[in-house]
């Protein structure tokens, strides 16, 4: 699979790494096994750098229109996309275009992705001492 997924739920974030050639099916693939997971409100970090799109940017466009309409019962999380300088076109378009207000940015490096990510984190409230959420 071009598109590997790691899941960490400590810190509600999903990682993926691709590799080879990148197609719209490994990005619905990548994005229906989120959404099967119920995980759309995670922050995602997907590492593209060593990647290749092979669809369009007309193509993308309409993936984003899809993935607009997929109903979302929580606020989708941060996007955060590591691509290669060369190669970060469609990184960027992507992450130009707004789906249900999700902050999304591409970088040159994952630690820069990363911090970027835990400054997008909601706050988490202090819960008052003996009570369960």
């Amino acid at each position: 699979m071009p598109i590997t997924q790691t899941i960490d739920p400590l810190a509600r974030l999903i990682l993926g790494v691709g590799s080879g050639d990148i197609t719209l099916e490994d990005l619905a693939t990548f994005t229906r096994d989120v959404v099967q997971a119920g995980l759309i409100h995670y922050s995602k970090l997907i590492d593209i750098a060593h990647c290749t799109a092979t669809f369009t940017p007309e193509e993308l466009a309409a993936f984003v229109t899809v993935l607009r309409e997929i109903p979302a019962a929580t606020p989708r999380g941060p996007l955060a996309f590591v691509a290669h300088r060369d190669r970060d076109r469609l990184a960027r378009a992507f992450a130009g275009l707004d789906i249900d207000g999700r902050p999304a940015r591409v970088f040159d490096s994952i630690h820069d992705a990363r911090k970027w990510l835990r400054e997008q984190a909601a706050p988490v409230t202090a819960r008052k001492p003996g009570r369960r959420p």
